[in-house]
C-alpha cells in the first residue's frame, strides 16, 4: 500500500522513518574527516572538511613526495590559510611558538608555529591516482583524513619540517611550557648543548621523549637512565646518522648532519643527564 492520506501503517512506518533517517544522517556527518584546533592542549575548534573547504580554496598540487618516493597528486588546503581558519588571523602571536600536531595513532609531530605560516605547506585530503589513498610509511597505512606535506625543495623532513599522516589535531603552545623536561635549562645560547637542543627538538623530539616529554615510538634518552651512561660517543653518532646500517628500524637515517651536529647532540645529551628530573 502507497502512503497517499495517512493511516495506521502509514503513520507507524513514518514513525520508524524518521529516526532511522536522523541515524543515517548522524552517521554520515559523523564519518566526515574534522581537524581539532587547540591552544595550550585547549580544543578551541573543531573544523569539518566541508567547513575547511568553505573557509579555505581546495588545491590539486603534484611534488616528489619523499616517503613515497615518487610523484604524487592531492587535493589539498594550503596550510597557512588552515591554520588562519582554525586559529584565527592573530594565531601567530609570538607568545605561541610551537605547535604539536597530533596523529589518530597519537603521534605527535612538533614544529615552530612560523614554519607553518611558510608557502608550500598542504593538508591534502584526498588522493587524486588512488580512490581510499594510497598506503604510506613503513607500516603502510592509510594517510586519511589529512597528510601535511611540503613542496619546496628545502622543506622536507631532513629540514625539521613537520610531514604527519593521520593528522587529528593541531595544538598552539608555548614550547617552555608544553616541554619543560626537553630544555637544557641554565645551558648558554651559545653551547654546543643549546645547539644540540636545537637538533633534538627539530629532529628526534617527534619521536624520543627526554624525561617523559616528547614522542612515545622510540625510548626515552634519558629516563630512567641517560644513553650517554651505556652507549659511547662514537657509537651514539654513527647510529644517530645512519640507523639503517644496525637494523630495521623505524627510526630515517640522518646522513646531512655533519660530525660538529652529532657532537652538539651528544653535548645535549650530557648536559640533561647532569641535571635532575623534575616530577610532575
Amino acid at each position: 500500500m502507497r502512503c497517499g492520506m495517512p493511516s495506521a501503517p502509514c503513520l507507524v512506518r513514518a514513525a520508524w522513518l524518521v529516526p532511522a533517517i536522523v541515524l543515517l544522517v548522524g552517521a554520515a556527518l559523523a564519518a566526515e574527516p574534522a581537524l581539532l584546533f587547540k591552544v595550550s592542549g585547549r580544543v578551541t575548534a573543531t573544523l569539518t572538511l566541508s567547513q575547511l573547504e568553505a573557509k579555505v580554496t581546495p588545491t590539486t598540487v603534484t611534488y616528489f613526495d619523499p616517503y613515497y618516493h615518487k610523484n604524487k597528486s592531492f587535493r589539498c588546503l594550503p596550510m597557512a590559510q588552515v591554520m588562519r581558519a582554525g586559529f584565527g588571523d592573530a594565531w601567530l602571536d609570538g607568545v605561541h611558538t610551537d605547535a604539536v600536531l597530533t596523529a589518530l595513532d597519537g603521534y605527535a609531530s612538533q614544529s615552530t608555529a612560523a614554519k607553518l605560516a611558510e608557502q608550500g605547506g598542504c593538508l591534502a585530503f584526498q588522493d587524486i591516482e588512488i580512490p581510499g589513498w594510497e598506503p604510506i610509511g613503513h607500516a603502510q597505512v592509510s594517510p586519511a583524513p589529512f597528510y601535511l606535506f611540503w613542496t619546496a625543495p628545502t622543506q622536507g623532513p631532513q629540514h625539521e619540517y613537520p610531514w604527519p599522516w593521520q593528522l587529528a589535531s593541531i595544538d598552539l603552545v608555548q614550547f617552555e611550557e608544553a616541554y619543560p623536561q626537553v630544555v637544557p635549562t641554565g645551558a648558554p645560547e651559545d653551547s654546543a648543548a643549546a645547539r644540540g637542543f636545537k637538533i633534538f627538538k627539530g629532529r628526534c623530539l617527534r619521536c624520543h621523549a627526554m624525561n617523559q616529554q616528547g614522542g612515545k615510538i622510540g625510548p626515552d634518552l634519558n629516563a630512567p637512565q641517560s644513553i650517554v651512561q651505556y652507549r659511547s660517543k662514537e657509537w651514539l653518532a654513527s647510529w644517530t646518522r645512519q640507523p639503517s646500517q644496525y637494523r630495521y628500524t623505524h627510526m630515517p637515517d640522518h646522513l646531512d648532519l655533519t660530525d660538529q651536529n652529532l657532537d652538539d647532540l651528544y653535548e645535549y645529551f650530557r648536559w640533561k643527564s647532569q641535571q635532575p628530573e623534575k616530577k610532575p
